[in-house]
C-alpha cells in the first residue's frame, strides 16, 4: 500500500510538472506582430518622433494662413486667385520642402490662434514681429520691414500724422500689428477695427472715421490704384517700424531652418528685391 501511495505522488509530481512547463511556454510567446507592454518606452513610434517637417513631407501639403486683403502682399486677383509678394515667398517655400500649396484666407485677428491651434503650418500676411506676438509665436528671419501712416481723404487739413490721433475717430484692421501700435500711441477718440484694407477705406471715405492708420506698403499701394471720386492721401511718417517675417509655431527648430535658410538665399541672390519691385515698387527696406 504504501509503494502504490508513493507511486501515485510521484506520478502527480511529473505530471505538475509537465503542466508548469507548458504554461510557461504558453506565456512567453506572443502572437505574430505584438507587442509586449512596454512597447511603447523600448520603442519609440515615429509619430512620437516626427517633426513638422515630417508630417508637411507626408501629407504632401503646406497649408499657410494669410488675410488674402492686404494688397499687394496678399490679396484676390481679378481671377479670384490669391497673389502677392507673400504668396510668392510662401510658395518658394512649398518648393523647398518638395510640396502643394494651399493658401486659406482669414482675418488677421485670427490667424495667429489657428495657427497655435494645428490649422495652419505657418502665417504669412506681411506679419510683424511685435514683443506680444513673440510670446505665442516664432518668426523666421525678416525679409522685410514696414510700419504704420495716416491714411486720410485728400481734402482732410486736421490729420498731420499717425502719433497725433487726439479727439480723431481712428480705423485699424483688428489683430494687426497697427492696431498694437496705434493702442500703444493712443489718444484717440474711439478705435474702430475692421477685418481688412477693402472695409476701413470704405468707411474712410464715407466719413465714418477720420483717420485709417494702416501699413504702410498697403497704403501706399491703394492711393495709387485709387480711381475713386474721394482720392485719398497719405500724412506724416511712417511709425512703429518693424521686421516682416513668416510666422510658425515655438519650438519647430527643423521646419525654422529651412524657412530662414531659404529666406537668406532669396535675400542674397536678390530675388526677394525683384519680387519687391515687381509687386510694392521698390525695394523694402531690410
Amino acid at each position: 500500500m504504501k509503494k502504490l501511495t508513493v507511486l501515485s505522488v510521484l506520478l502527480v509530481i511529473a505530471s505538475l510538472l509537465v503542466v508548469t512547463a507548458c504554461g510557461s511556454n504558453a506565456t512567453t510567446a506572443k502572437p505574430s506582430g505584438e507587442k509586449p507592454a512596454n512597447a511603447a518606452e523600448a520603442e519609440p513610434t515615429e509619430t512620437a518622433n516626427s517633426t513638422t517637417v515630417d508630417e508637411i513631407k507626408e501629407r504632401g501639403k503646406l497649408i499657410i494662413g494669410t488675410s488674402g486683403n492686404f494688397r499687394p502682399m496678399t490679396f484676390m486677383n481679378e481671377k479670384s486667385e490669391i497673389a502677392g509678394f507673400d504668396i510668392e515667398i510662401g510658395t518658394m517655400i512649398a518648393e523647398k520642402l518638395g510640396v502643394e500649396i494651399e493658401f486659406v484666407p482669414g482675418n488677421i485677428g485670427g490667424l495667429i490662434p489657428g495657427l497655435v491651434a494645428g490649422k495652419f503650418d505657418l502665417v504669412m500676411s506681411a506679419l510683424s514681429e511685435t514683443e506680444e506676438r513673440k510670446k505665442s509665436i516664432d518668426f523666421s528671419i525678416p525679409y522685410g520691414k514696414d510700419g504704420t501712416i495716416a491714411a486720410v481723404l485728400k481734402d482732410n487739413a486736421t490729420v498731420t500724422d499717425v502719433n497725433k490721433l487726439e479727439g480723431l475717430v481712428t480705423g485699424v484692421i483688428g489683430g494687426s500689428g497697427t492696431h498694437t501700435a496705434i493702442k500703444e500711441i493712443g489718444g484717440y477718440k474711439e478705435l474702430k477695427e475692421y477685418p481688412g484694407n477693402a472695409e476701413a477705406f470704405t468707411d474712410l471715405k464715407a466719413g465714418r472715421i477720420d483717420v485709417y492708420a494702416v501699413g504702410n506698403i498697403a497704403a501706399n499701394d491703394y492711393v495709387k490704384n485709387d480711381n475713386s471720386n474721394k482720392p485719398l492721401k497719405l500724412v506724416g511718417e511712417v511709425a512703429a517700424i518693424k521686421n516682416m517675417g513668416v510666422g510658425m509655431r515655438k519650438n519647430e527648430p527643423e521646419l525654422k531652418a529651412v524657412i530662414d535658410a531659404l529666406i537668406e538665399e532669396k535675400l542674397k541672390d536678390g530675388t526677394i528685391d525683384q519680387l519687391a519691385m515687381k509687386w510694392i515698387g521698390n525695394v523694402l527696406p531690410k
